[in-house]
């Protein structure tokens, strides 16, 4: 028996022992300390402690900021038009905040700069325009010479006195008057004219029961001007009996091309709403 221990002893007292920091628990196998290789950098002695479940994500990489993309090729035109608007802009300030002679002279020797180039523009563009009729606002809409405004408002008479005699077969007008409004004695006459002029009947309404020279026996109000909102006096309706439709042609009065005018807008307009 003593014998055996003394081996045992002698065995134990051979095999090499490894010394491990003093925050490390070394691995034990039936009670011996396992011998363990060091790591050939010493760096894993220098990390904290670790888990055996735990991993830590890789560090994500930083990508350089892209390069902005060259600003695209403008034309040399625009530039120096900014250019001039910012010069202009801030000379303009300096002389606000400072008006001396210097500071004033020079913002108005560079305005004047400006509209020379803004008087060369508008003459290139009035010299265009002779020659290229369609962009003469002059010839497709109303002229601007004093000849030709007055035979395009003869052509647009006639052309809407037409169109109000093709009306007057299919519509009428509602006049509602009252017997003491001295507006409504002054657009009788020119209404009456109108009616006889186009042959547009007439359906005068009287507010108070009472007529005027012109129409000595209108219908009494049954509630209609109420309907229509017919606040003021004379009140001018255009109707479409066979759709029921009604709507205002104007108030107070008006001449002869006021309502040829505003009659033959209305039989032009494809809105027909009833009110």
């Amino acid at each position: 028996m003593r014998t055996l221990v003394a081996l045992a002893a002698l065995s134990l007292a051979a095999m090499p022992v490894t010394v491990l920091p003093a925050d490390e628990t070394p691995s034990t196998t039936s009670g011996v300390a396992v011998e363990t290789s060091p790591d050939p950098t010493g760096t894993y002695w220098l990390r904290n402690r670790e888990g055996w479940f735990w991993y830590r994500d890789p560090p994500t990489p930083v990508n350089p900021p892209k390069a902005a993309p060259p600003p695209p090729n403008r034309p040399a035109e625009l530039v120096e038009f900014e250019a001039m608007q910012q010069r202009l802009d801030e000379l303009k300030r300096v002389a606000v905040m400072n008006p001396t002679d210097a500071n004033l002279v020079s913002y108005m020797r560079y305005q004047r700069f400006v509209m020379n180039k803004s008087e060369v523009f508008a003459e290139r563009w009035q010299r265009l325009v002779w020659t290229v009729p369609e962009l003469d606002y002059g010839l497709t809409g109303r002229p601007t010479n004093s000849m030709a405004i007055g035979a395009f408002d003869e052509q647009q008479q006639s052309r809407q006195a037409q169109v109000v005699r093709n009306l007057a077969s299919t519509h009428g007008l509602l006049f509602i008057f009252r017997s003491d409004c001295p507006y409504c004695h002054r657009f009788a006459p020119i209404l009456k004219r109108f009616e006889q002029e186009f042959g547009m009947t007439v359906f005068p309404v009287s507010l108070d029961g009472r007529g005027l020279p012109e129409y000595p026996n209108p219908q009494m109000d049954n509630g209609i001007a109420t309907r229509l909102n017919a606040s003021v006096v004379p009140a001018l309706y255009l109707t479409a009996p066979s759709k029921r439709q009604i709507r205002p042609v104007g108030f107070g009065v008006m001449a002869m091309t006021d309502l040829v005018e505003r009659i033959a807008a209305l039989a032009q307009d494809p809105r027909e709403d009833p009110l």
